[in-house]
């Protein structure tokens, strides 16, 4: 079992009556499968940008192993002592780098949405990551973004549902999104934005249907547990079958930060997949992680053409 060796000091402070435990970890330049750099390198970008394009029409998203993030907007901390920043790439960055499942978390405010992590504004709206997707796309028609919508904290000042407030900013571009309960092929969705319905009144893709291992406060040893356990599901069943597996988390409780905890399990998944690998083709489902590194993005993408299984 592989564990990143990080360097941990804390100190206490009292800030507004309450003692809080902050836990620095230095970069460790020896991760291989997660980054804290602020850009992807730019070879990953080069030959990632279009991976799909190498993909037959008549593949099912489902069939795929797709790279994802967490929080994929969560570039700022507040004053969360580094539990509410998730990602280093803008997102931008994290398409360009082969990442194809985001995941976004609407605030209502005003009526029209925030990116938030939890209370902590994330300083975008959400008309601002539909432009990047939508430019991505513009630049790139051979690939589709897969983007699961929740909503995020508490609405202010909202006079209409999270579905009205919705409708009313996708309005004009109706073109770009694949909204469906089924799963689709993937010639029905290049160039668009398939929708992933966390609400349950948007129409996308049911969340509650898909297969997803989400225990987001799991201790290290019981979340690699279930990390291993989803990918050998996602390897044995059918291929309509969409599995989300994701490797990020926090425990408070143990100071480890999205940080700290994506660099202990994002090199335990890279070494799963390695060991996976040696043995047959497979077919992984939907990874999604907090500071994703090239290694383990080349990885994931990788396995969708070993052995041509996607023929």
């Amino acid at each position: 079992m592989f564990r990143a060796h990080t360097a941990i000091c804390t100190m206490s402070l009292t800030a507004f009556g309450v003692s809080v435990a902050i836990a620095f970890t230095p970069t460790d330049e020896n991760l291989a499968a997660t980054s804290f750099d602020a850009k992807p390198r730019a070879s990953t970008t080069q030959k990632y940008s279009r991976w799909m394009s190498r993909l037959p029409d008549s593949v099912l998203l489902s069939q795929l192993s797709l790279p994802g993030t967490h929080n994929s907007c969560a570039l700022h901390d507040g004053l969360s002592f580094g539990f509410a920043k998730c990602q280093s790439w803008q997102l931008a960055d994290q398409l360009k780098s082969g990442i194809r499942f985001i995941d976004i978390r609407c605030r209502r405010v005003d009526d029209g949405f925030l990116i938030h992590h939890g209370v902590i504004s994330q300083r975008m709206t959400f008309k601002e990551v539909r432009d990047v997707c939508q430019n991505f796309l513009r630049e790139h028609p051979s690939e589709c973004i897969v983007m699961s919508i929740k909503e995020e904290s508490t609405a202010q000042r909202a006079t209409r549902s999270f579905e009205e407030t919705f409708s009313d900013v996708t309005k004009d571009d109706e073109k770009l999104w694949h909204i469906s309960r089924e799963v689709p092929l993937l010639r029905e969705v290049r160039n668009h934005i398939v929708l992933v319905d966390r609400v349950g009144t948007l129409g996308g893709l049911n969340w509650d249907g898909l297969q997803q291992q989400d225990e987001y406060m799991a201790p290290l040893e019981l979340k690699e547990q279930l990390i291993r356990a989803h990918l050998d599901k996602a390897i044995t069943a059918e291929n309509n079958q969409w599995f989300i597996n994701f490797c990020s988390g926090t425990v408070p409780g143990r100071l480890l930060t999205p940080k700290k905890y994506a660099a202990n399990l994002n090199e335990f998944t890279l070494d799963v997949l390695i060991q996976k690998l040696r043995e047959k083709p497979i077919r992984l489902g939907t990874i999604v992680m907090d500071f994703p590194g090239e290694d383990l993005l080349e990885r994931i993408v990788e396995t969708n053409f070993a052995g041509k299984k996607v023929n």
